[in-house]
């Protein structure tokens, strides 16, 4: 029962449903005395938490008494039994601990009648309650009708707690149409009725009928109770567990922001409802593969369910089951199997061994089980729980297609591959009539049929079914990273990139020369590969596009204003002696920054279903002639072959994909990431030393294992478009040595993508012509409290562009000054005469702050990025910057002379053609597989630069301005962005003394190589 994560070689069970009106249901722990109830003889009395207080009334068939229970301090149930029957009605319609619970009683046979007055679930406090009768009198035909629907509602729920949802379902229908006939179509007691009914439907896996009740209850609520009333929030929690299951992440999300909000103000974060909309933001961040902040809020759930006394429920058992579920995704199997197993026993001991909830827990064993290899055991925890959930729901329901894929899975490992697909392919039946096709069960399943058909050799059979999951997978990808901050999108993405995986692994292991397979592959690393960056791009780009609007106008802001208050943390020399103090403080700020993160992606939702589709021949058509397009990525390859997940992927690989117009596209496996990164780190040493005389050595051995494998491929291309992953991300391609001793440089130019996906956003054109501006020669003052620290390789005029040595916070940067950028300031504003230039104390961080969207943005300083023992925060982007003036001054706001790279992702660069950075190190962060490189170049593409040229070393000072103006040189001539570059490289290497290519290979481009009017070299 309940949600289902992605699991790629099994399927897992989440929360079990939490019945709404099982809470009342139990065993009363001892028969107190009965008191007699006469009318107008109000009893008070105290009730302390697990006390039950009984009452009799004598009434005679056709009778009517209206019981009035005001509650003092305690929020109370009443249950009314029939001695004579055993027919009951629960009341629980006053939530809170104060008001009135009224009972309204027609009697329907001569007879006792007990009424039983207890504490709601999760009292803590002792209260008080006034309860009395009125005189009696013979019901009224609406009267009778209303008392039956209360009894229908109440066995109603006793048969979903037991797994009869058709049974409850019927007899709800039965209750809404008595209440409706009395009491009309607007009712409240109607709206519980709905969404009562609401939630079988949606254990009947009817979804759209669960939905419409749901809304209609919603509905009602909301004009007789108010949004903010606390059953209002619960109906809006139940229908978020209806949009998590059925993967509306951003509709689920919505509704218990919500939720939670107001339950919290009305009932208390102490409460069982609090309890149970926090489990549902759990399964949430499951489904979104975010397994820390998942486990934090099961723990807090649990936290507040044992304060309240509230651990002998159904909804504890399904917390338990629940965060041993996190354990086992986290490979803690001894830890998840002893919270299943308290599950399971929570659950038989609370509603019998064969009741439909222990299910879950048994399936959950199943797959410790199977990790362990121990199949007997797997099976038979299986097994028993599919004969529980086909003895109570049929044989087509989606909780029984859950438990089939396991069985399946386990078939599979033991060899029995028709057997396997024979169940495989009954669940998939299941899936596809239920779930429909998009849906992440639905990906589980043709998923693993796919694995299966390799696991046999048979590939024809298996790449449909692969294709068809990469489908679905995409799809997924479009709604979840609709929503959530940044660290939540790339922890979902993190979380299906086992799927990636399985994709290249099928064409480069197991099909290799499979035109088919290739393209596939292909396709899926176009669609995937930097994703995360795309989403965050469109929504700054959604808001910048829609300022107008006040709202996100005013959120907008309000990210910049907290991203500048973690910036300014982070630089603060004054919590170096309290550092749990500062570690608090940025916590709770990046926890507001995530909120307006997914606030803001929800505004941008409209502008991303816009976007056109990803597809490879989109990709394709895109490219010039002559251009070849160049996709590294980091891969793990997969057998299928192997019995578990953990055992079936092998170490880190690269890969490349080559694709070109007209051709179909080529793969290639790389090898080993150790090794080629290994060849990396020693070239990127070479590269920043111009005294080393092996760099030529060092760049033909990372060529030999990254480009030489290509070369056939890439054919008669002259321009490369290099997407990199890892740490090629690091390297400059240009530097790389070939067979005939000849720089990549000399045959080719390079340009930098994210992913060839970034051709399609290229493809528009946008105009700007706004001024150019340019900050250098920042006066940089020096600290007032020490003299600062001495540059012995450099001169002030031959400054190296580089920070220097860090102790253990910003507060030991230093920054030289570096008169050569004055002058490159100069020459290129005599280039470019409309441009405005900032330099010496006008060259500050508020002035760049306030640049909106100029055409070209230039700036020639000093560039850091802090790591290892340097780094005081964990966010690359608080971690990397620029200086500006008054970087070094200890006086005034901490970092109000430095730019870190999360404040500059705030500039509003929307529609500038080209940033560069001209300092050292800009280039460099922290890379992670599949997204890039976290630091400036990545602020400032989320800033809205079209291209960043930027550096991967330290660059002295005269070189740097030799290398800039010949650059912009080349841009005033009409050059593209790309080509620019590369005949300042190539004019630099031919010169005496420059030939190494420290002096000359630092600056990169990325982005686009159109010219500054936007037409592209040979177009």
């Amino acid at each position: 029962m309940g949600a289902v994560s992605v699991v790629l070689l099994t399927h897992h069970a989440r929360q079990p449903e939490v019945f709404p009106h099982a809470a009342t249901l139990g065993i009363v722990p001892s028969l107190p005395a009965v008191t007699t109830l006469e009318p107008d003889e109000p009893i008070e009395r105290e009730l302390m938490r697990g006390e039950h207080q009984r009452y009799e009334i004598s009434l005679s068939a056709g009778e009517y008494e209206e019981i009035l229970i005001e509650q003092r301090g305690i929020d109370v149930v009443v249950e009314v039994r029939s001695t004579r029957d055993n027919a009951s009605a629960k009341f629980d319609d006053e939530v809170g601990r104060q008001g009135r619970e009224q009972v309204d009683v027609a009697a329907t046979s001569d007879g006792l009648y007990t009424v039983t007055v207890k504490p709601a679930r999760g009292t803590m406090s002792p209260g008080s309650y006034v309860i009395r009768v009125s005189r009696r009198r013979m019901a009224t035909e609406g009267e009778r009708s209303i008392y039956a629907s209360r009894t229908l509602r109440t066995t109603a729920a006793q048969l979903e707690v037991e797994g009869r949802f058709d049974e409850a379902r019927r007899m709800l229908e039965r209750a809404l149409m008595l209440t409706e006939g009395v009491r009309g179509r607007n009712d409240v007691q109607v709206a519980a009725i709905a969404a009562q009914l609401a939630g079988v439907q949606r254990k009947l896996a009817d979804g759209a009928a669960a939905e419409c009740l749901y809304q209609r209850a919603i509905a009602i609520l909301d004009r007789t109770r108010g949004a903010g009333h606390p059953t209002a929030a619960r109906a809006r929690s139940e229908l978020a567990v209806l949009y998590q299951r059925e993967g509306k992440r951003r509709k689920a999300e919505a509704l218990l922001r919500q939720s939670l909000d107001v339950i919290e103000k009305t009932l208390g974060a102490e409460h069982p409802w609090f309890v149970s909309s926090l489990a549902t933001l759990g399964n949430l961040r499951d489904s979104a593969g975010d397994l820390e902040e998942e486990e934090a809020i099961i723990r807090r759930a649990m936290s507040i369910a044992e304060t309240i006394g509230d651990t002998d429920s159904i909804q504890y058992a399904a917390l338990l089951n629940n965060l041993g579920e996190v354990r086992r995704q986290k490979e803690d199997y001894g830890r998840a199997e002893a919270l299943f197993q308290q599950s399971l026993a929570l659950g038989e001991r609370l509603l019998g061994p064969a009741n439909y909830t222990t299910a879950t827990p048994l399936q959950n064993l199943g797959i410790v089980a199977r990790e362990r290899k121990d199949y007997a055991m797997a099976e038979e925890y299986n097994t028993r729980a599919l004969s529980i959930r086909e003895r109570a729901v049929g044989l087509n329901h989606p909780d029984v297609a859950h438990i089939l894929t396991n069985l399946a899975n386990i078939y599979r490992a033991r060899g029995d591959y028709a057997r396997s697909l024979e169940t495989h392919f009954r669940a998939l039946r299941i899936w596809e009539n239920a779930a429909g096709p998009y849906q992440r069960a639905t990906l589980l399943s043709v998923g693993n049929i796919a694995k299966t058909y390799s696991a046999m050799g048979d590939i024809a059979r298996a790449l449909p079914y692969q294709r068809r999951a990469d489908a679905i997978l995409e799809t997924q990808l479009t709604l979840n990273l609709a929503i959530g901050s940044e660290r939540q999108k790339l922890m979902f993405v993190q979380g299906v990139s086992e799927r990636t995986d399985r994709t290249i692994s099928l064409h480069l292991r197991e099909a290799p020369h499979n035109r088919e397979a290739a393209a596939l592959a292909t396709l899926v690393l176009l669609q995937r590969k930097g994703r995360v960056l795309d989403t965050l791009i469109d929504t700054l780009a959604a808001v910048r596009q829609r300022i107008t609007n006040t709202s996100d106008a005013g959120l907008l802001d309000r990210l910049n204003t907290t991203t500048a208050e973690l910036a300014r943390l982070a630089l603060n020399p004054r919590f170096a002696s309290h550092p749990e103090t500062r570690e608090r403080a940025i916590a709770d700020l990046a926890l507001r920054k995530e909120r307006l993160e997914g606030e803001l992606a929800e505004h941008s939702s409209e502008f991303r279903a816009q976007m056109q589709p990803i597809t490879l021949e989109g990709v394709e058509s895109a490219l010039p002639r002559r251009t070849a397009l160049v996709e590294f990525t980091i891969f793990r390859p997969f057998n299928p072959r192997a019995e578990r997940n953990s055992e079936a992927y092998d170490r880190p690989h690269y890969a490349a994909y080559i694709v070109r117009r007209g051709r179909a596209p080529s793969g290639f496996d790389l090898g080993p990431a150790e090794a080629i990164d290994g060849a990396i780190g020693a070239l990127r040493e070479a590269l920043r030393d111009p005294t080393r005389a092996d760099v030529a050595q060092r760049a033909r051995e990372v060529d030999e294992r990254v480009m030489e494998p290509l070369r056939s491929a890439l054919g008669d291309a002259s321009r490369l478009l290099i997407s990199p992953d890892g740490e090629l991300n690091l390297v400059p391609f240009e530097a790389l040595v070939d067979t005939q001793g000849r720089y990549l440089v000399e045959r080719h130019t390079v340009t930098y993508l994210t992913s060839g996906r970034d051709l399609l956003r290229m493809q528009p054109a946008r105009t700007n012509h706004r001024r150019p501006v340019i900050f250098a020669d920042p006066i940089f003052g020096e600290p007032s409290i020490a003299s600062p620290p001495t540059d012995a390789s450099a001169s002030p005029t031959r400054a190296v562009r580089r920070s220097v040595t860090v102790a253990a916070s910003f507060s030991a940067l230093y920054f030289a000054p570096l008169a050569a950028t004055a002058e490159e300031g100069r020459a290129i504003k005599g280039l470019f005469p409309s441009s405005t230039l900032y330099t010496g104390h006008g060259a500050t961080k508020a002035a760049l702050q306030r640049v909106k969207g100029p055409r070209m943005l230039h700036i020639a300083s000093h560039g850091f990025f802090l790591q290892g023992a340097r780094a005081t925060v964990d966010n690359p982007l608080l971690r990397s910057g620029l200086a500006l003036a008054g970087a070094n001054l200890t006086h005034g706001q901490p970092g109000d002379g430095m730019l870190t790279a999360l404040e500059a992702s705030g500039l509003d660069l929307w529609g500038t053609k080209l940033v560069t950075l001209s300092a050292c190190d800009t280039g460099i962060g922290e890379v992670r597989n599949g997204e890039g490189v976290y630091g400036l170049r990545r602020a400032f593409v989320l800033a809205g630069a079209e291209t960043v040229v930027m550096s991967l070393w330290p660059v002295r000072d005269a070189v740097a301005r030799e290398a800039m103006v010949a650059y912009y040189s080349g841009l005033r001539a009409g050059l593209g962005r790309s080509d620019a570059l590369r005949q300042a490289q190539l004019a630099m290497l031919k010169r005496p003394g420059r030939q190494h290519p420290f002096y000359w290979a630092s600056f990169i481009q990325s982005g686009e190589w159109a010219n500054l009017d936007g037409r592209r070299p040979g177009e």
